[in-house]
Order: C-alpha cells, then sequence, then structure tokens
C-alpha cells in the first residue's frame, strides 16, 4: 500500500504544479496536509484512488467498448446514430455538438447505450446490508411454450437484520417478465417510449437505483454519448477483417465478457474506416 502511496506522490513531483483540479493530486496533498480536516491516511488515499480508477474509469470504458462492438456487430444501428447525430448539426460531419442544445435529443443513441448496460452490465451485482427484520413477498415464474410468463407460485423471504443481500442485476435486465420474449436480442427500441408503451424504468439498474444509486450516472451518460456521437461522425465502424461477412452469431463474439471487479470485455475487436 505504502509503495502505491510513494509512487503517486513520484507522479506528482513531476507534473505541472498549477494543474490544482486533478483529483490524484488533491488526494496526495490532504494526504500530505497535517492540519484540519482535510488529512486523508495513507488507506484512505489508495481506497479513494481505487473507486476513482475502477467506479470512474473502468466501468465507462468498459460500457464503451460494449457499445462500439454492438455498432460494428449491428450497422443498421450505427446508421440510425449517425442519422440522428448529423440531423442536429445539418449534415456537417464536423460542426460542433452543443451538450445544452444537443444531448437531451440523441434519444436513439441513448437508447443504443441502455441497451448496451441491459444486455452487458458492467456492475452486474449489487450488495446491501438489512438493516432490519424484513419479510419480502415473492413470485416464482415460468415462461409457458408459446413465450408467454405465467406466474406459479407465490412465497416469502425471511431477511434476518445483518444478512448480507446480493442483487443478481444480470438477471433483472434478461427477465422477460420486463423486456419481452425478445430479452437477450440486442434492440434499442425497446427504451424509446411510445404512446403505447413506457419502458419499464424499475428494471433498468445498470446505475442502481434510489437514493443510493451511482452519483456518475449522468456524468457517464454524458461522456459516453459524447464521444460515440463524435466517433460515428467520423468513422464507419467495422467487424474485424476475419469477422466480415461471418453469420451474426460468430460476429457476436466481440461482445463477449468474463466477470471480474466489472464485466470486463474479452474480445472486442472493431476496425474504424475514415469516412472522410
Amino acid at each position: 500500500m505504502l509503495d502505491l502511496v510513494l509512487l503517486a506522490r513520484s507522479w506528482l513531483d513531476d507534473e505541472d504544479k498549477t494543474l490544482d483540479a486533478a483529483l490524484l493530486r488533491n488526494l496526495v496533498q490532504a494526504n500530505n496536509d497535517e492540519v484540519g480536516l482535510k488529512r486523508l491516511d495513507d488507506g484512505q488515499l489508495l481506497s479513494n484512488a481505487f473507486v476513482y480508477l475502477v467506479a470512474g474509469h473502468e466501468t465507462a470504458a468498459h460500457s464503451l467498448s460494449f457499445m462500439i462492438a454492438f455498432l460494428a456487430i449491428y450497422p443498421e444501428v450505427q446508421h440510425k446514430v449517425r442519422k440522428e447525430v448529423l440531423s442536429l448539426t445539418g449534415g456537417d460531419p464536423t460542426a460542433q455538438l452543443s451538450y445544452k442544445e444537443h444531448m437531451s435529443k440523441l434519444v436513439y443513441t441513448l437508447a443504443v447505450f441502455h441497451e448496451t448496460g441491459r444486455l452487458c452490465t458492467v456492475a452486474p451485482r449489487l450488495g446491501r446490508r438489512v438493516l432490519t427484520d424484513t419479510t419480502l413477498t415473492s413470485h416464482r415464474f415460468e415462461i409457458a411454450p408459446d413465450g408467454s410468463v405465467q406466474r406459479v407460485q407465490e412465497f416469502e423471504v425471511n431477511l434476518k437484520h445483518g444478512s448480507q443481500v446480493i442483487l443478481d442485476l444480470t438477471a433483472v435486465h434478461r427477465n422477460p417478465i420486463h423486456w419481452g420474449k425478445d430479452v437477450n436480442d440486442f434492440r434499442p427500441e425497446r427504451f424509446i417510449d411510445t404512446d403505447t408503451y413506457r419502458w419499464p424504468r424499475d428494471a433498468f439498474l445498470a446505475f442502481s437505483t434510489g437514493p443510493r444509486s451511482c452519483i456518475g450516472q449522468k456524468f457517464a451518460t454524458a461522456e459516453s454519448l459524447c464521444f460515440v456521437a463524435n466517433l460515428v461522425r467520423q468513422f464507419d465502424i467495422l467487424p474485424p477483417p476475419d469477422l466480415r461477412g461471418k453469420p451474426l452469431s460468430e460476429q457476436k463474439s466481440i461482445s463477449d465478457w468474463k466477470t471480474w471487479l466489472t464485466t470486463t470485455p474479452v474480445n472486442a475487436r472493431v476496425t474504424f474506416k475514415p469516412r472522410f
């Protein structure tokens, strides 16, 4: 632990001293500050740096990796994203996008981002401690041969004070009760409201939900949409050469993942072809 702290300090010693807004610099300075309430010990410094790198960087990077892979696999989706982005700039691929003016209009692009988070949830499990004895009424369902969902049993789950509860967010995101019979298909339209349909907000937990939901949700969403919006204007995103022309089932391999600290891409490979 101490070696990592000393390494962080050595990095900062070589940096421009004017970068006072840098998060790592502020953490190290707080670790060095012996006065007032800002003092952080080495463990707190390391913990904050760990959260910053994993929760603030790795999650967004992995989400973008999956999203770009899906754009390569599904060219019709990529075309719709590009068409939406260019419609905001009058067709000019070099015009600057404005967060205030354009972000709320990227409806389909946001749907692609959400659908990516549903199928490839980068934080797939959520742990909570039970604060008081609780009984939850639960239901067991079965999928009928015609694809319809039928409730077959109601039962109670007793949760004792101090117990640990682990929520499987991937299971919620792949539950046909909420997302329909095509739950395993990549279909961004499921995240777009219509006159007769409203997508199930309570069943989308990529950023958790409630008062303890992810504090970085809006930032992660904004940076991802901005990145993709600029990317599709400048490049065609294609599968890697060895997968072009192959069946969809084989091309989907570039969205494969493994579970580590987060859901991690294991075969994310695409080709970027400049558009101009």
